[in-house]
């Protein structure tokens, strides 16, 4: 009797639960509103893409905000803090501006000139000449020659016929339009001459004339709209140019000066049962975005300066661009070993500008690309690494780069924006919840199984 009023009591107090009480349908929900989420914030991205890099600024700034906070010679505690923060970065980026930006354009525009002028092919040609060997130089050679010659004839004759094509089609129409002025006067002069109505009348005269002005009208037309719709897409791109600009600081300003609150709130959000477990795996995950996005972007702008500089130092071509590009792609690990070859490529190609009798030898130009590499990578594994980021990153090159080129392929910008964290915030799950459980479920005792 007892167990059937248990087994009653039990089936009366399932009918009375909701659904979003029932454990396992609540993390389905959970689960859908997240995606749903995701969804949204994509079909959502001209929006949510200023939002999530104020959100991203804010987040990596916040050790910062929060020691400049507590600064006593800094008023307004967290306002202050704020202010002073943006007051820097401003400058910063200013001065990014005044000294990166202009040498490294300047680099830029004068590779695309030798590009197109045809040097970077005749200092290839002259190097596989000279280095490649016999087998393959023809093999490069053929290569080599898909780059611009520099030679303008051909591209002067083209430009030279489609001149004469134009000008045969604007003596053709010339002689259209004076054929039929001819016809006209002469259908004019055989009216008023001869009399002969039936050739063409006034009427017929009028209706040619007002065809002919309406075709030019419209191509007027046609040039006019496309030059409007042309000037109306440049407007709208600087327009958002320009709303990016006070859109991010704007964002960001709020989100950091609201951050304590924010997380204050969240916190409160948690379950109190699930509350220590979910603050422990939101600890670590914080510790690896963190520790990646934060120590990862300070890594790869102190290793692009030291790159830049040696090779500057060594006298590596365009030594601005190819530093810029090593440090930042130094952000996966391993990633920055592409850097070897290129600079040992490009030093090889700029002494072939140089004097036979002052080019530096051959082992020079291996060897000394290769040791501004080795300092700066055992900078980064000993001292930077170590000192600003610390191993608290959790996440290996195999899963950076996945998670970067998965999150780019399917979501373009947004998805590299969120791709990172995801994959760290998924991996931690993975390890700190699912496999134990797996591994739970897996060494569990079958049913009617004695214990021992």
């Amino acid at each position: 009797m007892d167990d059937h009023g248990d087994e009653s009591s039990g089936m009366n107090g399932w009918a009375d639960l909701h659904l979003w009480q029932i454990r396992f349908i609540r993390d389905i929900l959970v689960g859908v509103v997240v995606f749903l989420l995701f969804w949204l914030g994509y079909a959502m991205r001209d929006v949510t893409v200023p939002l999530l890099v104020a959100l991203l600024l804010a987040y990596l700034a916040e050790p910062a905000i929060r020691w400049s906070s507590g600064c006593v010679w800094i008023p307004f505690k967290r306002l202050g803090g704020v202010i002073f923060f943006l007051g820097v970065f401003i400058v910063l980026i200013l001065a990014l501006v005044a000294f990166v930006i202009p040498p490294g354009v300047n680099q830029v525009l004068d590779l695309v000139d030798e590009v197109e002028n045809g040097v970077v092919r005749t200092k290839l040609i002259k190097l596989t000449d000279e280095y490649a060997p016999e087998h393959i130089r023809s093999d490069l050679v053929e290569l080599i020659e898909f780059l611009p010659s520099g030679d303008r004839s051909a591209d002067g004759e083209d430009d030279l016929a489609f001149a004469r094509g134009n000008d045969g089609g604007s003596k053709e129409s010339s002689g259209k339009v004076a054929d039929a002025s001819s016809g006209a006067t002469a259908s004019v002069a055989n009216v008023t001459g001869d009399g002969d109505l039936n050739q063409l009348n006034d009427t017929e005269l009028v209706h040619s004339v007002r065809s002919r002005a309406a075709e030019n009208a419209g191509t007027l037309i046609g040039i006019v709209r496309q030059g409007g719709s042309i000037a109306w897409s440049v407007v709208l791109e600087v327009f958002t140019i320009a709303m990016l600009m006070f859109l991010i600081p704007f964002y960001f300003f709020f989100f950091s000066l609201w951050y304590p609150h924010v997380t204050e709130f969240m916190n409160s959000m948690i379950p109190e049962r699930d509350r220590t477990q979910t603050r422990h795996l939101l600890s670590k995950m914080d510790a690896a975005v963190s520790g990646f996005v934060r120590g990862r972007i300070l890594i790869a702008i102190i290793m692009s300066v030291l790159f830049v500089a040696g090779y500057m130092f060594i006298g590596v071509p365009y030594a601005i661009l190819l530093g810029i590009f090593a440090g930042f792609i130094s952000i996966v690990p391993y990633l920055g070993l592409v850097a070897i070859p290129l600079s040992i490529l490009l030093l090889l190609v700029g002494q072939l500008e140089v004097a036979e009798a002052d080019r530096m030898a051959w082992w020079g130009i291996l060897l000394w690309p290769t040791v501004v590499y080795a300092i700066v990578g055992n900078l980064d594994g000993w001292v930077l690494t170590p000192w600003i980021q610390g191993k608290s990153t959790n996440l290996d090159p195999v899963t950076i780069f996945v998670a970067i080129l998965a999150g780019g392929s399917v979501l373009g910008v947004y998805g590299m924006l969120i791709s990172i964290p995801v994959a760290a915030c998924l991996k931690i799950m993975l390890s700190e919840v699912v496999i134990p459980k797996l591994r739970e479920m897996g060494t569990r005792p079958k049913a009617g199984t004695p214990l021992t």
